[in-house]
């Protein structure tokens, strides 16, 4: 490295250069505050620093095929990392990967609750978030038809869509049970489409790769599950 470039770094506290190392990991919005748990552990450890950006999974696919340069991307479900896998033949080399099972859950009152019509439910956007298709599955089902005329609220995300339930402004909220306050309802898993969410490599190297590897390791899956996730197949 050239004296003026190493003094520069110095000078900067290493953080720009650093910045040059990190991994950049697009994660679904579900998932970002299990991961940033996750990080802190891999970044004390490591040294590695990860930088994260979330959105719904449709909007960081979107993003993703328009060239945003990330290393990794932490879907909330299999489609999305699959499609993409196809779209692009540099990323067939390392397949898309299950790094944990979600599950939906009811926040604001038992399940029975969404056959009123009275109550007003908050859900993601079923048109980019896994988790609002799955929701918009439950509320389909013939046991809630009852409460078909209910006032829906369509977060950009997950986390949106329990911001509203939080903040008082719709009564009920479907949303995964890893975010939902304690005390949620869990909707049986049978009632929507399985929230199996999958990991691709969309930068190969070293320190991606490694990451990757811990993030599928026995320790992390560990800590996965105590999050609110089931474990991959």
């Amino acid at each position: 490295m050239p004296l003026r470039h190493a003094l520069l770094c110095l000078l900067l506290l290493a953080t720009p250069c650093d910045a040059a190392q990190a991994l950049r990991v697009a994660v679904a919005a579900n998932f970002r505050a299990t991961l940033e748990s996750i990080n802190a552990v891999y970044e004390r450890e490591t040294g590695q620093r990860v930088v994260l950006s979330s959105a719904s999974t449709g909007v960081l696919a979107t993003q993703i095929l328009h060239g945003a340069p990330f290393d990794l991307f932490l879907s909330a479900d299999s489609d999305a990392p699959a499609r993409l896998a196809g779209a692009r033949a540099g990323l067939r080399e390392v397949p898309p990967a299950c790094y944990a099972v979600g599950r939906l859950a009811l926040a604001g009152g038992e399940l029975a609750a969404l056959a009123d019509p009275d109550n007003s439910v908050a859900l993601a956007n079923p048109d980019t978030a896994p988790y609002g298709r799955a929701a918009m599955a439950v509320l389909a089902r013939p046991e809630f038809a009852a409460g078909a005329a209910r006032k829906l609220v369509r977060g950009n995300n997950t986390v949106q869509a329990y911001q509203f339930f939080a903040g008082g402004a719709v009564d009920l909220a479907l949303v995964p049970l890893a975010i939902a306050p304690e005390g949620a309802a869990l909707v049986p898993a049978h009632w929507h489409a399985r929230l199996e969410q999958h990991a691709l490599l969309l930068h190969d190297s070293a320190a991606a790769r490694g990451y990757l590897n811990w993030l599928r390791s026995a320790r992390v899956r560990s800590l996965i599950t105590d999050a609110g996730y089931e474990p991959c197949p």
